[in-house]
């Protein structure tokens, strides 16, 4: 399962913004975080869940860990700003469970 986040970051608190992402990278431990290449300021993280009920736990710490409140001052909208979904993998007749890539695991 992957616990997906969406915000947008508005271009007056970008560097103030990555300077809290690298202030503690155990906050960021197990998650991808990336910027859209044609729309800047467009973020996302991407988590793994093993199923679930991890990810309900994930999506719920992240909604409500108070190690996440001070970003939402940086992210348009605020709290509801920040977009969170969880999706569960696809296994259609056996085709595409998790499309892997040599390199690319």
């Amino acid at each position: 399962m992957i616990l997906f986040c969406e915000y947008v970051i508005p271009e007056e608190c970008r560097e103030e913004f990555l300077a809290w992402v690298g202030a503690d990278p155990e906050r960021w431990k197990g998650a991808e975080l990336a910027e859209n290449v044609g729309q800047p300021g467009v973020f996302v993280e991407l988590r793994r869940a093993a199923g679930e009920e991890e990810a309900e736990r994930m999506q719920k710490e992240r909604r409500e860990g108070r190690s996440w409140r001070v970003m939402e001052k940086w992210v348009k909208g605020g709290r509801e700003g920040v977009r969170i979904w969880t999706f569960r993998p696809i296994n259609a007749n056996g085709c595409c469970p998790s499309i892997r890539t040599e390199g690319n695991t």
